[in-house]
């Protein structure tokens, strides 16, 4: 009998389901795709932002992926909120060479740290199939005062990432421009209208769609192109559920 690859989806719980590993699943759910999910970290949060946040214990977190990886083919990994550096190591040590797609979640959107060691990311540079940082996370990793999305994508690419997308949401202007530099020297730049609502979760949500259309189409470029599509519509049907910050409606 041949199993079928599924997706594994590594973040943290967001109560209010409007990131996190409760919007990962949502989202591969979305396109038709099975997930697995391990937490990161319970977190306390509501639709205006983060309040605290506490670990998964390190020994229960590898079991969960030991577990996970004895049973099931996994054919692309969607990480988010990291909360522990070593977190990072343990997945790739246990899953070799399944394509990781990173997005590298170090502050909430109310700017709460949600990462220990940001710069882990950057050890494992060449280790990481995909890394999808905004504006401001790419500035951090490239250590560069560029605003520029393409100018920041080149630079991590020098600093050893295979391919980079780096979402332009944080710039000004009437549109949002995202970069995506691939591992064969491929550029593509997606843009879209920008859209006078600024929900949670859309790095979650954008991540996550790339993953599971790279699961089912093995071709990054159509998994970003379909990611665009779906995020920039998510974006624009968002709703204010609760008392802040919209939730995105898909």
């Amino acid at each position: 009998m041949t199993t079928l690859p599924i997706a594994l989806a590594v973040g943290g719980l967001d109560p209010s389901g409007a990131a996190g590993i409760l919007m990962d699943t949502k989202v591969f759910q979305h396109f038709g795709v099975h997930n697995a999910g391990i937490i990161t970290a319970q977190t306390v949060q509501n639709s205006c932002g983060v309040k605290d946040w506490k670990p998964t214990d390190s020994v229960l977190f590898s079991s969960q992926l030991e577990a996970i990886r004895e049973d099931f083919t996994v054919g692309v990994i969607k990480v988010g909120m990291l909360a522990l550096s070593e977190f990072l190591e343990n997945i790739i040590d246990t899953f070799g060479d399944a394509p990781l797609i990173v997005d590298p979640v170090m502050f909430s959107k109310n700017g709460k740290p949600l990462v220990d060691n940001p710069d882990v990311y950057l050890s494992f540079a060449e280790e990481i199939f995909l890394i999808t940082p905004n504006i401001p996370e790419a500035k951090y990793l490239a250590s560069s005062s560029s605003e520029d999305p393409l100018v920041l994508a080149k630079e991590l690419k020098r600093l050893g990432f295979r391919n980079v997308l780096v979402k332009g949401g944080h710039s000004e202007g009437q549109r949002v421009r995202d970069v995506l530099l691939m591992e064969d020297g491929t550029l593509r730049v997606f843009s879209r209208p920008r859209v006078d609502k600024k929900p949670r979760g859309t790095g979650c949500a954008f991540a996550s769609a790339i993953a599971a259309n790279y699961l089912i189409f093995q071709d990054l470029e159509k998994a970003a192109l379909r990611a665009e599509e779906f995020i920039g519509e998510a974006i624009k049907n968002a709703q204010k559920l609760g008392r802040c910050y919209e939730v995105l409606i898909f």
